[in-house]
């Protein structure tokens, strides 16, 4: 058994029921208990007594550490501050393009506060007493500099670029940012009495997280130049959505948003699997969908799922690749557009059930798709299908496989009829104004795209100029087969597929551009609240039809 001398001499054990003797956890047990009284009870409430009773140490030892009650209470608020300021460090905005950098940073900040409750309780307690224990606390002071060093490194960047006016300081930044978060926690019980709590759910907090973005933003950016209009209209436009995609995202964030922190790619494949269950429509009449193969490729066996209209005959056939990026989806994921374009175009489409990274990066992927298309070529007859009406199609990341894998035909002598891409990542470059303007989607964030492309490819050179990873880096567009190319307005990838378009165009190919007015990233995934998502997806399929017929 352990023992230390206290200040006032006395012996104090160290190892109370059980407690094995170390220091800094000790501490840590401490400060995350005082941290809940103090903010239940304030200072002057609390009793040290009632703390130790709660920890796995005693009285004694909180004097021996602490010192007394301020001292506690001084090292619980600087603790608070130290988390929130650790937190905004493990965000790295350094290198994250400013307007986007400053959105985000509001609404960690909105975020933070709304879950760390406590944190909120333990200022307001430090403000009635005036900040005099703040004021005895180097460290605090300390570690919030480093916010205000944050927001001057992008506001500077914001200014250099010509995107933010100048004459602001990070400090009113500083303000404006924590005023909007802090009033959210601070006055919820009294503001819930007065008007009720629909702001205070899941749907109006969402809606008030991106309204604190938007209006920094709007207090920010210039109006004088084309780059601040540019965002700034790209703002406005964000209410004009169509109103299905908005019921649609209603259901599926509140599904998404049971997901515990830091979930792992396994975690999320798993939930995104079961939400698509949960919201899967009914298969159309007339479809078969049981039967399914394993493909031996390069890259490993694949599986596929054949989705077949029931009608008979040579049927002309589409290899479809699922979105998710790179990580997650699989042909279940996809059944419901799968089974639509089967069934509306009285065809097969065989769903490539490809290999998914972090586990499994790039070429395996690519390699899968090209071998599919070559298995479905030399076994058409007893698929049912003719080989000369073969199509790739694909959507997000999927639509990124389909178009390589026309790519990679072209170069093998692999004939297809048709690429159908939707809203497909045709290259990386998040420079576009896309990516800027739909920063925070809805659906697809910007945040966190180059660490999950690296997952897919962390060779950035090769992520950037491989072809069969980013096929606007071909060298010749030329000789590609014809190609639908749907983009949704407020998708960030939405420039990204335009560029492909033009770039296959500009080589003589044959392209149709759907520009998907009002629609966001994923709007197949809304085929039961938004008739726009159907109708979209139906004159996909005609145009496939005539490619293929």
């Amino acid at each position: 058994m352990g023992e230390v001398v206290t200040p006032s001499g006395e012996i104090e054990e160290l190892y109370r029921g059980g407690w094995k003797q170390d220091p800094d956890a000790v501490r840590a047990n401490i400060l995350e208990v005082a941290r809940e009284v103090f903010a239940e009870k304030g200072l002057s409430g609390a009793r040290i007594q009632e703390i130790a009773a709660l920890t796995k140490t005693s009285k004694r030892m909180i004097y021996y550490y602490f010192g007394d009650k301020e001292g506690l209470y001084r090292a619980a608020l600087e603790e608070a501050y130290q988390e929130m300021r650790r937190s905004e460090d493990a965000l790295d905005l350094t290198q994250v393009p400013p307007v986007e950098a400053l959105r985000q940073l509001a609404e960690f900040t909105f975020d933070h506060h709304r879950n760390a409750v406590n944190f909120v309780r333990l200022v307001t307690i430090e403000n009635i007493h005036h900040g005099e224990h703040m004021q005895q606390s180097d460290g605090i002071v300390g570690q919030n500099s480093s916010a205000i060093r944050l927001l001057e490194n992008i506001y500077a960047r914001g200014c250099e670029l010509g995107l933010f006016r100048r004459g602001l300081t990070a400090l009113e930044l500083h303000w404006h940012i924590s005023a909007l978060c802090y009033f959210n926690v601070s006055n919820r019980a009294t503001f819930s009495r007065i008007f009720g709590d629909d702001l205070f759910q899941e749907k109006g907090q969402q809606m008030l997280r991106r309204h604190v973005g938007d209006m920094i933003l709007r207090f920010v950016m210039r109006t004088d130049t084309d780059k601040g209009r540019t965002v700034l209209n790209a703002l406005d436009d964000g209410r004009k959505i169509n109103p299905g995609i908005l019921k649609f995202l209603d259901v599926w964030d509140g599904k998404w948003a049971t997901l515990a922190p830091g979930a792992t790619p396994a975690d999320r494949r798993l939930k995104f699997e079961a939400i698509a269950r949960e919201m899967r429509l009914e298969t159309p009449p007339g479809i078969e969908t049981d039967d399914e193969h394993w493909i031996d490729s390069e890259g490993g066996p694949v599986r596929v799922r054949i989705f077949r209209h029931s009608g008979g005959g040579s049927q002309a056939a589409l290899i479809y690749m699922h979105g998710g990026g790179f990580m997650q989806g699989s042909p279940e994921t996809h059944w419901d557009i799968t089974s639509r374009i089967a069934a509306w175009n009285r065809q097969t489409v065989i769903s490539v059930d490809y290999s998914l990274a972090p586990e499994h990066p790039y070429p395996l992927a690519f390699q899968q798709c090209v071998a599919v298309v070559e298995w479905a070529r030399d076994n058409a007859a007893s698929l049912g299908i003719d080989p000369a009406r073969l199509a790739v199609g694909g959507d997000s990341a999927g639509g990124n496989l389909a178009a390589v894998t026309a790519l990679k035909g072209r170069e093998i002598g692999l004939p297809l009829r048709a690429q159908m891409l939707v809203y497909p990542v045709c290259d990386f470059d998040r420079s576009r104004p896309s990516y800027s303007e739909n920063a925070n989607g809805p659906l697809l964030r910007v945040a966190g795209m180059a660490e999950n492309n690296a997952l897919y490819c962390a060779d950035v050179e090769k992520l950037n100029t491989d072809p069969f990873i980013a096929p606007l880096a071909a060298s010749s567009h030329a000789g590609l087969p014809p190609a639908f190319v749907a983009v949704a307005q407020y998708d960030p990838l939405r420039d990204s597929g335009r560029a492909y378009a033009d770039a296959v165009k500009t080589a003589g190919g044959d392209v149709t551009v759907d520009d998907g007015a009002g629609l966001i990233h994923g709007y197949l995934r809304a085929l039961e609240y938004c008739p726009e998502s159907e109708t979209a997806l139906r004159r996909m399929c005609a145009w496939l039809k005539e490619k293929c017929a």
